[in-house]
Formats: C-alpha cells, structure tokens, sequence
C-alpha cells in the first residue's frame, strides 16, 4: 500500500483570515482542455485556483442553505454523485470532481461583501491561503506538498500557522476525496470497464 506524505514547504508565518474576499474569485484557466491529463495537472494547478470540494463539504452547504447539490456546484458532466466516469471503451478515466460554483464576475456563489458560508465553508476555502501540490513518486508513495500564497492579505497577521493543524486538515481532504472517488473507481474496475490502458484526466469544469 502506498504511503501519504505530508510536507509543509514553507517557513514559519503569521495567518489570519481578513473576510477581504481575494480567495473567493474563481479562476478557470482557458488554455486547458476540458479534460487535463495528469502529465498537466502541476501546470494546471499552478494557473488555476477552483475550489474543489468533497461529497462531505457538498452536504453541509446544502443542509446550512437549502439549496439542491446541483446548485451548489460545477461538473463538467451532469452532476449525479459519482465523481467517476468512463469514455472511449475505458481508455479512459475521469475524475470530474464537483468544484464551487461561481457568478460571471467570476466571485463565488456564496460571496457578497463577505462568506456567507463561512462556518461551513469548504476544506479547500479553510486551507486558503495555503496550496496542496499531489506528487506521485517512484515507488509509489504520494507526496502532498503544502506551499502558501504570500499575496494573501492576511499572511503576516495573527498567530503563528500551527503547521501540525495544517497537515492534518490536508490529510483530512485527502481521505474524504479518496472516499469520494474509490468505491466507484473500484465499481467499474470489477466491471472490467476501465481498460489496463487507461489514461487518467482531471476535468475543468465551468468555463
């Protein structure tokens, strides 16, 4: 079994949220393909910053809003629960993971002056200004790298990161995104529909 590792890449520093909204504008990349193969990702990520979420996040904004789970966020295909699916005779493998909806002026659904989510806002958002990097290596083993965007403007203010803390809302993420996605990847597999060949693509979901 693979192991995770979490490192944290940066030096210790002050953070606290300003509620300023800077992290809550949505930016979709237009040089991407809908479907990103993972050889792009890095470049992809780098360029990008959507805010994905988890089946568990998905729940408590539509429980705290009222609003239906398709209303709440983006997939490139039909939004039906399942994070997974199979084109071109299961050559191959798409993970269409739900990001956060957003208006045309590119702001979050949910963002007018300030959050109006905040107490259930999603893992992603309570990361930010923090930035998670997923790196396979040689033997298998993932690499979750933790870097931190210095524009933000509430790096230097407050307490010092509590990097341990960090590490685990990563860790946390992680495992509820590798909830979301492996009982269906391991649905179709017994199936035989994904093909040995498969390649693996990442969406980008609301252009």
């Amino acid at each position: 079994m693979p192991r995770v590792i979490v490192k944290t890449v940066f030096k210790d520093i002050r953070f606290q949220c300003q509620r300023c909204g800077s992290c809550c504008h949505h930016k979709r990349p237009l040089d991407f393909d809908d479907l990103v193969p993972m050889e792009q990702i890095k470049e992809f990520w780098q360029k990008s910053n959507l805010i994905y979420l988890t089946e568990k996040d998905v729940t408590a904004i539509a429980k705290e809003t009222g609003k239906k789970a398709a209303e709440i966020v983006d997939t490139l295909f039909d939004y039906d629960g399942c994070y997974v699916k199979i084109r071109d005779n299961g050559c191959q493998l798409i993970l269409d993971l739900p990001v956060m909806k957003s208006k045309e002026d590119t702001t979050c659904i949910f963002y007018k002056d300030r959050c109006s989510i905040y107490s259930v806002r999603p893992i992603a958002c309570r990361l930010f200004p923090f930035r998670v990097e997923e790196e396979t290596l040689t033997n298998g083993d993932i690499l979750l790298n933790i870097d931190c965007n210095l524009t933000c403007p509430g790096i230097g203010k407050g307490k010092k990161v509590d990097k341990r803390k960090l590490e685990k809302l990563v860790v946390d993420q992680f495992l509820q995104r590798t909830e979301d996605i492996n009982p269906h990847v391991q649905r179709l597999n017994a199936s035989g529909a994904i093909s040995k060949k498969a390649r693996i693509f990442r969406t980008l979901p609301g252009r």
